[in-house]
Formats: C-alpha cells, structure tokens, sequence
C-alpha cells in the first residue's frame, strides 16, 4: 500500500466536485464558459439540449389564444400578467440552466454554420455566412472592431442566439468558452483554480483515495475485493494522466507568467489582468483545452499576457489536439497558433489556409481575381438585359428573349455570390471592413517644464513588503515634450510605478511632486470595463469631456467617435450592447477630448484593433506633452518615438535615455516573486487604498 502512494505527486492533489460530460451522442455537454458575472470557482451548470431545429433560430410569436367566456380589460390585464410571468420563470430557467449549446449531427464536422444571420439592434452583422469547420483544426476569426466575431463567438457558445440559419457543435465535444471580460476571484489558490476543470483526473483521484481508504480500515471485509478494486482505480487514474498532472499543470503555470511561490496565493488576492490568467490556465487544462474531443473558444485570450506568454500560448494552440476558434487582433498569435483564418468582411465569412500573414497575401489575389470574375458578369448581364429589353415584343425573336432572361437571372445569382468576395473596403495588414481613423488628441495646457518628480521613492502597499524603489536613491523627473516607455517583466512592478506616479497608490517612502499647473490623464487597459453600460456612447463621452470643458458641442463628441468609427446610429447605443472593441474605442474618444499635458498610459493596445491603434499612435506622435507608458508591445512603443527608457526589474526602476528598442528589451525571464503577489490586492484592500488617497 505504501508503494502504491509513493506514485502519487509529492504536492497534495486537491478533489473538485466537477461531473464528468456525459458520453452518450447528443447528451449535454458542459461548457466552461468565464464571465465577469460569474464566480471562477464555480464550475458553470451542464445544460440541456434544446429539442426540435438543429441550431439557435429566431423565436417565432406565437398566436394569443382567445379566453373563453370573451375578453374584458380584466381579461386581457389577467393574461397579460400570466404571460409577464411564464416569461420571467422561462428567463430564470435559462440563466439557471446556463448556456444552451447548439450541439447536433454536425456530419462529420466539429462545427457547422449554415445560412447564420446575426444583427445587434438596428445593424446586420452577418448574412448567409456559412462555414465548415472539422476536428483539430485552429481557426482564427479576424476582422474590424464591431464587426461581429465576439458576438458570433458567443452564439457558437450558446450564450446568445442567432436570427435565422443554423449553428451546429458535434455532440462528441466538450466545449470551453473564454470571454475578453475580467471573471471575479475565488477563494481557492492558483493551484487549485488551474486544476478544477480536470474533471476525469479530479473524479479517478476521488475514487482512488476512497479504495484507499476502504483497504486501510480494519473494518474491510474482504481485502482481496477492496484491492482489486484499488487496482481498477489506480488503473483508471494512470489513464487520466494522473501521474504526469503535477507536471502538465506546472508547463501551463510556468507558460502563463506564475513562479512556483504565487502556486498557494489565493484568486481573490490577484490584480483582474492574474485573474485572467489563472481562468486561462483553468480552461487550458480541462477537457475542451486539451483533449481531441475539445472545441475551445477564446476571445482576446492574449489581452493580459506579455511577449513570453504569447508565444507560449501560441504554441499550445497549436500543439493541442483539439478545436480551437480564436477572436484575436494579435498578429504573432494568428501567425503562430492558426492553421486557418476566417473573416468576417462584407457581412460574410470567409475561408482562408494557412496563418494570419498567408490570409493576407492570398486575400489580396483573391479578392482581385473576384472583381475580374464580377467586372465580367456585370457587362454579360447589361448585354442580356439590353437584348430582353429590345426583343422581347418581337415575336419572332420572343422564345430568344425568353432564353436570355433566364440566363440574366443565373448571372445575376452568380454576381451576388461574388459581391462579399469582392468587397475591398479594407486597409493594408488589416482584417474585415475598415473605416479610416484620425484621431486628434487635445492641445495639452501650459505648466512647468518639470512636470512629475519622485525622490528616494519606494513603492508598494505594505511597508513590510515593498515592490519597487529607485535605484541607488536616483531621483525619478518627467519632464514636458518626454516620451517614456517602461521595460521590464511581467511582475516586476510596472503597474505600481504608474499607479504611484498617477497619485492612486500612496508612497511608503519619499516624496512626490506635481508640476505646477499639471493635469495628468490616465488611460488603462480596464478602462473599457469600468463604463457605464447603461449610458449612451455619445451621452457618456459628453458628459467626461464637460467636466473639464462644459461649452464642449454635440458635434466634437461625434467627430471624437466617428474618428474611432463609431459614428450614425452607433453612436446613440447604449455602452452594453457594444463589443469589447467598441467599448475600449468610446473610452479613448472621451479621453482624447480632456486637455491633459501629462500622459500615463497602461497597456493602452489592448481590446484595440489595428486600426485604432494606429490612431492612437498617430495622435500620440502630434502630441507635444509628456507621454508616459507601460506596454508589452514592442511595434507600439517604437511607434512612440521614446526619448528615454524606466527599466524596472529586480525590485528597482532607473530612467534612462532611449537608443533605440530591441527585441532583448520585450523579452524577460520572469521575477521570481511576480506580480501576482506585489502588483495585484485585493479587492478590500484597494477599497481601503483609495479611502487613504482621497483623506
């Protein structure tokens, strides 16, 4: 028996009571789907089949029987509170019963789409969009912010339903859904939270551990029973990869920025960016991120990672042997992770072999060879319908006419399947429909020409632990027209400095000063997630740009969002019903629009497109202020112009002037203690931070 535990991992495997997804055809399937409003510890509901249509169709009305005995306003007032309140049981069920995946008789594929209409609101996002996507291949879904991926992601998924045409999941898969939102903490450690979806290894550890039990009790009947049974389990439990878990966890871990030390720190001690991470590693590790039977759905699983763990991360992918949908705007992802491209263009998809740089050079051929092909069936089509014009009264040539006609039609049909194909509404290294963006940042007021100063600062949230402080006691200055970019690992402090400069996270130790006449502006990667959903995009960019301006016209607010794309009808919907993109770019418009002459700009790329970062770089690079920015991509940085470095590693920051950025400087080994322990709290204590920095 003493054997037979010494197989075990030397760390204590923690049990999680997940049940495994039914094996029969067709039975429910679990999905793992991370939410903002769900807790991460828990795993998410198995829901039922829906019966009847394969795939998610428009809900048709159905016809109001009559009452019997007529139809009063008592009558009607009556019924009417019967349906409002078989509708609200029906919704509470759905949101019980969690996501409904469309699973079905795929016909070989992993996933079909067929004839799949999608609209939010007023706008059509796709029409007849078809695809066929089968077994192991790892698709990435790209085009323009407000387009359509997230939302199609999320009717893949069965969050959300489709208006018309079909989508169908193979009922043989597992499906693993991951959405760009931040998911709340969880009380358990990184260790446990990254292993609580290995559902056949956690219930073939639990089986093993009660034989165990049953062998070790005196009280055992028949030994030679209870250690056959032992034997079965162990047997079950080595099929499960019981004996490699400790070390197919660790990989993920150590892939995805976590030192050894952060394994016992509790998720709800991490910042929203390590959250992110940890539901990651979680979804990586369950059946639908790593087994063959697997459909992983990931939306900008990269938002929150560093270079390091991109790469990482694509090379998982592609390694995986299961389904993989990616809804990414990061070029080395789709490059290194994808085996196909589909692109959401002209309100169709379309197919695509190879990575993301192969789309775009075959995209451009294509889309050349459709126009041609189109171009061609246009002039036969006006040749016909001149012909049909001039002879059909002719009734000697009436049957020719009659022929013609016939064939305008099937040319006709033919130049409306080639329309989307032909689309070229798009930019150069871009995806899907792209609408050009200027962006304009306001003239930055006058102050002193030192704006920001620090002296023998050290940063942090315990005085028993700090994080950072200048090295050998250098004094930190920013001054007006400098363009600083800040190097260093993922951990080792890069937020607390910007927070500590922002004035949000109090020194413990030395002094910070503030130029006169100093207004600073600061952009975060969260900031999209922190807006009122309930609000109008224009309503809300309005009412920040007042505060600092309150003659500010209705027509600057809609040129700040059309510069973004946002412009028409977009524009009045409210903040909620907009995609992740659409959020991040309401954001930077009301930004744009407050005069500020001192910039601290936190990961600022993410939930941005090509496009709009462009924009932003662009805007930046007109922009004659101080300019301060924390961001692991290395085309942004360059694109900044920096004229000095902060490089921040091993518990200090330094600011250096800038020669130039290399590959070297995005690329880190991680801090041994990470930022998970230093640059994350939780949440009281971030309550009790800004309590501190208002008093």
């Amino acid at each position: 028996m003493l054997l037979m535990k010494a197989v075990f991992a030397p760390r204590p495997l923690v049990l999680a009571s997940v049940s495994s997804p039914s094996s029969s055809r067709g039975g429910a399937r679990r999905c793992d789907v991370i939410r903002a409003q769900s807790s991460s510890s828990s795993p998410t509901t198995p829901p039922t089949k829906k019966k009847g249509k394969k795939g998610l169709k428009k809900t048709q009305k159905q016809p109001q029987q009559q009452q019997p005995g007529g139809g009063g306003a008592s009558s009607s007032s009556s019924s009417a509170v019967v349906q409002k309140a078989v509708a609200e049981v029906a919704k509470k069920k759905e949101e019980d019963d969690g996501p409904q995946i469309p699973f079905g008789d795929a016909s070989g594929a992993a996933l079909l789409l067929k004839d799949v209409f999608l609209a939010v609101a007023d706008t059509d996002l796709l029409q007849e969009a078809n695809a066929q996507i089968m077994s192991g291949q790892k698709i990435g879904l790209v085009g323009g912010n407000g387009c359509g991926k997230s939302t199609l992601l999320k009717c893949i998924a069965g969050v959300r339903s489709i208006q018309d045409g079909e989508i169908i999941i193979s009922s043989k898969l597992n499906v693993g859904y991951f959405e760009q939102t931040a998911v709340s903490g969880s009380t358990k450690t990184v260790y446990e939270e990254a292993r609580a979806r290995m559902t056949r290894l956690n219930k073939a550890e639990a089986a093993l551990r009660e034989a165990e039990r049953v062998c070790e009790s005196e009280n055992c009947e028949d030994y030679c029973e209870a250690a056959d049974v032992l034997m079965d389990c162990y047997a079950e439990f080595e099929a499960a990869g019981g004996n490699d878990a400790e070390k197919r966890i660790a990989a993920v871990l150590d892939g995805l920025g976590f030192s050894r030390k952060q394994w016992d720190i509790k998720c709800d001690n991490l910042s929203g960016g390590w959250q992110m991470r940890v539901a990651l590693a979680r979804l990586l590790l369950s059946p639908a991120g790593s087994e063959e039977n697997g459909l992983l759905l990931l939306d900008e699983p990269t938002n929150h990672l560093d270079e390091i763990s991109k790469k990482w991360l694509a090379d998982w992918i592609k390694k995986s042997p299961n389904t993989t949908v990616i809804v990414s705007h990061e070029e080395s992802l789709l490059d290194g992770a994808c085996s196909h491209i589909m692109e959401v263009r002209a309100k169709g998809l379309h197919w695509y072999v190879g990575n993301y740089s192969k789309f775009l050079q075959d995209r451009d051929e294509r889309v050349r060879v459709a126009q041609a092909s189109y171009n061609k069936l246009a002039a036969e089509a006006a040749d016909l319908k001149d012909f049909v014009a001039r002879f059909s009264a002719n009734a000697s040539k009436a049957a020719q006419a009659s022929s013609r006609a016939k064939l305008l039609i099937k040319v006709e049909t033919e130049m409306r399947k080639l329309e989307r194909e032909a689309a070229a509404n798009f930019s150069e290294g871009e995806a899907g429909d792209s609408t050009k963006m200027a962006l304009r940042l306001s003239k930055p007021p006058p102050s002193d020409q030192d704006v920001l100063m620090m002296e023998n600062a050290v940063l942090g949230y315990k005085k028993e632990s700090p994080i950072l402080k200048s090295k050998d006691g250098k004094e930190f200055k920013l001054s007006r027209e400098m363009r600083v970019v800040v190097l260093g690992p993922n951990g080792a402090g890069k937020s607390t400095l910007l927070k500590s400069l922002a004035g949000t996270m109090p020194l413990l130790e030395g002094t910070r000063t503030l130029g006169e006449r100093v207004k600073l502006g600061v952009f975060s990667q969260d900031l999209a997630q922190e807006l009122p959903m309930d609000k109008q995009a224009l309503e809300y960019v309005l009412e920040t740009a007042r505060v600092e301006n309150p003659l500010l016209k209705e027509i600057e607010g809609r040129q700040s969002l059309g510069a973004l794309g946002i412009s028409g009808p977009m524009a009045l919907r409210k903040i909620g019903s907009l995609s992740g993109g659409e959020k991040a770019r309401v954001a930077l418009a009301a930004f744009v629009l407050q005069p500020r002459n001192v910039l601290l700009l936190d990961e600022p790329s993410n939930h941005l497109d090509v496009g709009a970062v462009s924009a932003l770089t662009d805007g930046l690079q007109d922009w004659d202020g101080a300019l301060f920015a924390v961001s692991h991509n290395k085309g942004f940085c360059e694109s900044l112009r920096p004229t000095h470095v902060v490089r921040v590693e091993k518990g200090e920051f330094i600011i250096e002037n800038c020669y130039g950025l290399t590959d070297e400087d995005f690329e880190h080994d991680y801090p041994e203690e990470g930022d998970a322990s230093s640059d994350a709290m939780s949440k009281k204590e971030e309550e009790q931070q800004l309590v501190a920095v208002a008093a």
